[in-house]
């Protein structure tokens, strides 16, 4: 019980240091460093859509089912599973912020759907999908 009450003083301590007020902005120095910046690289748009054209997208890349079936095992309350496969990039916040998938019964079915989908050796479906709820 120390130690819980020793860590939440600390945080609230660095919380008060760390008042907007202690910082200043130097104008000055930041127009100077922008004055003074040198442009390293440039790519322009028709150079980069073929670098572009050649990067794998989610639908090329192999999605191996027992490595999207251990994400979920270990970190499927935030979501990361669903990034593996491909999904939205706010997933892992809608996952977090809704109490770990609505308290854990969203990567559950998950988990379950996709043992089902190894079984039946096609997650295709769950590839690519934004949906929140990704069996639906």
């Amino acid at each position: 019980m120390k130690k819980l009450v020793l860590i939440i003083a600390a945080v609230f301590g660095m919380a008060i240091a760390a008042n907007a007020a202690n910082y200043k902005v130097d104008n000055n120095a930041i127009d100077a460093l922008i004055e003074n910046a040198e442009e390293v690289f440039t790519l322009e748009v028709a150079e980069a859509a073929p670098l572009a054209a050649n990067l794998p997208s989610v639908s090329q890349k192999e999605v191996q089912p027992a490595v999207a079936l251990v994400l979920n095992f270990l970190l499927g309350e935030f979501g990361i599973h669903r990034h593996y496969m491909g999904t939205a990039p706010a997933m892992w916040a809608i996952y977090t912020f809704t109490f770990f998938g609505i308290f854990g019964i969203v990567p559950t079915v998950d988990l379950v759907m996709l043992v089902i989908g190894t079984i039946n050796n096609d997650i295709s479906r769950y590839i690519g999908n934004r949906k929140f709820f990704m069996w639906v």
